[in-house]
């Protein structure tokens, strides 16, 4: 994502807005909100003592600001803004937890555990329970009489210290252990009703605004700290899994990436963290990985996922000078084994020296570190992820969707312009004709799109019952197995059961809908088209501008998400347990029924996505096309002004301007085709 794109399209729209219609403003408005909350979240999550609060600060360039002592945090997300839309540089914001909200907490954590259970989550419910109720006397005990009026509410600091941070987030002493509680520290004086705290910067080395997320961690003894780093991955866009090359893909590790993918979650990347500590150094690191990328295939089946290493001791270093337990010749002996990060290396040093400033053996140093702790090459990764990403695609929608508007507005004060100079006095008595032409306009879009949708939802239904029968009929010949031997039956401990076969079906079967639904809504859209053209032609005088055609991309490109398919199935049925119980028939038909709902549920989000974003796309090209025709019907009117000439060459002048402004950010043809690119 380009930052100064962004800013720039919104620079543009906002000019554009001085001089619109209001149909057209309330859509250009919309645009520029959006533009201005383009802010994308990288979240940290992986096992506590996985170095993941040293990696951020590496990561940031904050070198010491999130505290990497043994477990200082408690329940607290901490999310870390730089270059935040409001402005915002400096302070924090520390939000508290309500009784609804802690209640909230212990629900939602129930359903992400039913995603995939296994033998200890019959007992973490009770146990998360009883330490919300631990978490809540902890704090009556230290805030007293406030606390009941603390509930809820957010406390804002203007600046913040390390001994601010510390009241909210660190652990400090236990106030029911009377034999080490400080009644007079205020250290962690907040922590158990903070729910979320929220840190600002300036943008730093970013090349755009971004918000980097601090979670407390999964596979954490005190379970409340683990419920919330799971409860908060559907808040990020990108997700950072840090891995610690001691133990590196543990059983822990492999549940969290599981409930990931079922979440449908957005991209990922994982950082192999203490590499430093590997006593065979570069040769050990390459074989952690490459398990690491074969349990991740084994795993999740065919994984995208980019593995990185490196070291956050080593970024520590580079940043504050301490080489407490740093070994130089290591840092230099695993340059020397990866030939990219050694060419940084040498690259940089050859600039350090072109610098005014003499040379340090010690900066040198410094600099090596860095570059082999791995966190430059992550930083490049994630912000060229996100570059390339669906926000780069919002970017360049917007920018169609602008230079849709700024077309328009040039063929119009062209031709007002030449009727002007013709001395061809225009008839003012058009405005009346326009608003009954663009109400007749709105009627036909209305009744139009009632009927697209309608087509639409009778599709989407046979879909529904088609995906059901196929669903039915696909899981009863697994679970039943061939012959009737139900692999469920069958002798040892846990059963694989396979449903490729059916979630490509059922792909295939949604893909195959929204194909339909995509080429009848161009179809009827097209008919609109040519619909409203046909009435503005018949209006007296009329001239088509060059960009009256509906810009239908946004349908034409769609592409229906699939990512629900990769969700897994929970049932997990052992019949040394249930035999006991139930006869070996039952068993069968009973995981038969279950798997069949959860395939069901899976189909059914499918097509309520579906048939959400098309309805967005078919609104967004609707609304686009509507402020396009109010803003050509606007113009029509004469003016009685003396100056009329004047104002309309200004008013050429500027849209001449704005369209050359446009030009100068992305090209129609490039847009053109990276959207297409996109939607492939």
């Amino acid at each position: 994502m380009s930052e100064n794109n962004r800013r720039e399209l919104i620079r543009i729209a906002e000019d554009m807005n001085g001089s619109s219609n209001d149909e057209t403003r309330q859509f250009i408005s919309r645009i520029v909100g959006d533009l201005s909350n383009l802010k994308p979240s990288i979240a940290f999550v992986g096992q506590i003592k996985a170095g993941k609060s040293r990696l951020i600060n590496g990561f940031t360039g904050q070198a010491e600001y999130l505290p990497s002592d043994v477990n200082p945090w408690t329940t607290v997300i901490t999310d870390m803004h730089f270059g935040h839309p409001s402005g915002r540089t400096q302070g924090a914001e520390f939000h508290f937890f309500d009784n609804r909200q802690w209640e909230s907490l212990i629900a939602e954590g129930e359903e992400l555990r039913n995603m995939f259970p296994d033998d200890e989550d019959s007992y973490k419910r009770e146990m998360i329970e009883e330490q919300v109720e631990a978490m809540k006397t902890r704090a009556k005990l230290r805030l007293g009489e406030s606390y009941k009026h603390l509930l809820g509410q957010h406390h804002d600091l203007d600046s913040l210290t390390t001994d601010d941070l510390a009241r909210y987030v660190c652990a400090g002493d236990d106030p029911t252990d009377e034999g080490t509680y400080d009644p007079g520290s205020d250290r962690g004086l907040y922590s158990d009703i903070t729910r979320k705290a929220e840190v600002y910067f300036d943008i730093g080395h970013f090349p755009f605004p971004l918000t980097v997320t601090d979670t407390p961690g999964v596979n954490d003894p005190l379970l409340i700290r683990e419920e919330i780093s799971r409860q908060y991955l559907r808040e990020s866009d990108f997700f950072v899994v840090v891995l610690s090359a001691h133990q590196a893909l543990s059983r822990a590790d492999l549940k969290l990436f599981r409930l990931m993918q079922a979440l449908e979650l957005g991209q990922i990347v994982v950082f192999i963290n203490r590499v430093d500590e590997l006593g065979g150094g570069a040769e050990d690191a390459g074989k952690v990985r490459a398990d690491v990328m074969e349990g991740l295939e084994q795993a999740l089946g065919n994984s995208d996922i980019d593995v990185l290493m490196g070291s956050a001791q080593w970024a520590h270093y580079a940043l504050t000078g301490d080489d407490t337990g740093v070994d130089h010749d290591h840092v230099l002996a695993w340059l020397r084994a990866h030939p990219e990060q050694m060419k940084q290396y040498l690259d940089g040093v050859e600039e350090i020296k072109q610098g005014p400033g003499p040379i340090s053996r010690e900066g040198v140093l410094r600099f090596a570190a860095m570059i082999a702790s791995g966190l430059p090459d992550l930083r490049k990764h994630v912000t060229r992820a996100l570059t390339d990403g669906p926000r780069e695609e919002h970017l360049r929608m917007a920018w169609q969707h602008l230079n849709s508007f700024a077309q328009g507005e040039l063929e119009r004060s062209k031709a007002h312009l030449r009727v002007i100079e013709d001395e061809i006095s225009p008839d003012a008595g058009n405005a009346d004709e326009n608003d009954k032409t663009l109400a007749e306009l709105r009627d036909l879009v209305t009744q139009k799109t009632t009927d697209i949708v309608s087509d639409m939802d009778d599709v989407l239904a046979n879909l529904r019952g088609v995906m059901d029968d196929t669903v039915a009929e696909a899981v009863s010949a697994v679970v039943r197995g061939p012959n009737g031997d139900s692999p469920l039956l069958a002798k040892g401990g846990e059963t694989e059961l396979n449903f490729t076969p059916l979630r490509d079906r059922m792909r295939e079967l949604v893909q195959g809908a929204t194909q339909v639904v995509r080429q009848r809504m161009l179809s009827e859209l097209y008919a609109i088209d040519m619909q409203s053209n046909a009435a503005l032609r018949a209006l007296p005088g009329w001239q088509d501008p060059t960009d009256n055609r509906m810009n239908t991309s946004a349908v034409r490109w769609f592409r229906p998400d699939t990512t629900a398919l990769t969700r897994g199935i929970t049932v997990e049925l052992r019949v040394n347990w249930l035999s006991r119980l139930i006869s070996r028939k039952s068993v069968v038909a009973r995981a038969e029924r279950m798997i069949v709902q959860e395939f069901e549920m899976i189909g059914d989000d499918l097509v309520d996505t579906a048939r959400g974003d098309l309805l967005e796309r078919l609104n967004t090209v609707l609304d686009h096309y509507m402020a396009l025709l109010a803003g050509h019907l606007e113009h029509r009117s004469g003016s009685s002004e003396t100056n009329a000439r004047a104002e309309a060459q200004t008013a050429y002048d500027q849209a001449q301007r704005i369209t050359d402004e446009l030009s100068a950010v992305y090209s129609a043809d490039y847009v053109d085709k990276r959207l297409a690119e996109a939607a492939e």
